[in-house]
């Protein structure tokens, strides 16, 4: 998981993101509230870390972005030396999901981030061989897809970009987080292969413009998201 973190002072920010990147995760640090701000239009995090005091605004102010502005319903856990009963009200009533206070204990912080990960992204969790998701079956064994009554064999990279984008369906997915998700890194020429192979998968999988049930529509200068169609849309 993608995992970004607001903390303006070095030695705690290496340290937490230490203790993040041991349980699995890919951190990105930021050390004021624009910035993060900034990286929520054009990247796709799964959970935000907060402290509270940091400069060009605060982590009330990120999340209130998070929330209000954006519009998102991902995690975010606060990790503050702030230990007063009102300041935690505040940071829950306005859309935290968890609090921790300094210093940090590393086994319970990455507990309460495992936790959080676990109730929001229960599709990205398992490690079967073979999921279902949205009526369509993946077989990681062999790359295949079954849905309705076909049987579509893909290629590596095809099958990990369809798997990861029906595991955040419904969700907004930056091109970049895409990129570093299938190819493991960014670039003008990652970028045009990604073009194309969203294009196979539309055709191969049946999530075209006019699909009758699934649709992966691009988000413009942003990403994709793949989106069930509603009843009341126009083919």
């Amino acid at each position: 998981m993608y995992i970004g973190v607001l903390e303006d002072e070095p030695h705690l920010a290496q340290h937490v993101c230490e203790i993040i990147e041991k349980a699995g995760h890919t951190t990105s640090l930021f050390s004021n509230g624009a910035d993060m701000m900034k990286a929520i239009g054009r990247d796709t995090i799964d959970l935000f870390v907060l402290d509270w005091r940091v400069p060009r605004g605060s982590g009330l102010e990120v999340l209130k972005h998070i929330r209000n502005v954006r519009g998102l319903k991902t995690p975010v856990l606060f990790l503050t030396s702030r230990t007063d009963e009102q300041d935690i009200i505040e940071a829950l009533t306005a859309g935290a999901d968890d609090y921790c206070t300094k210093p940090v204990r590393p086994q319970e912080f990455s507990a309460r981030i495992t936790a959080l990960l676990r109730r929001t992204y229960p599709d990205r969790n398992n490690q079967e061989t073979t999921r279902k998701l949205l009526n369509y079956t993946f077989n990681k064994l062999d790359n295949s897809v079954h849905f309705e009554n076909d049987c579509i064999n893909l290629s590596e990279k095809e099958f990990k970009l369809a798997l990861f984008l029906f595991e955040n369906h419904e969700r907004a997915v930056s091109r970049e987080r895409l990129m570093q998700e299938v190819w493991g890194g960014e670039g003008d020429a990652l970028s045009r292969s990604l073009d194309v192979h969203v294009s196979w998968l539309r055709k191969k999988l049946n999530l075209a413009a006019t699909a009758p049930n699934l649709r992966l529509k691009p988000i413009y200068g942003f990403g994709y998201r793949l989106m069930a169609v509603n009843g009341a849309e126009d083919a």
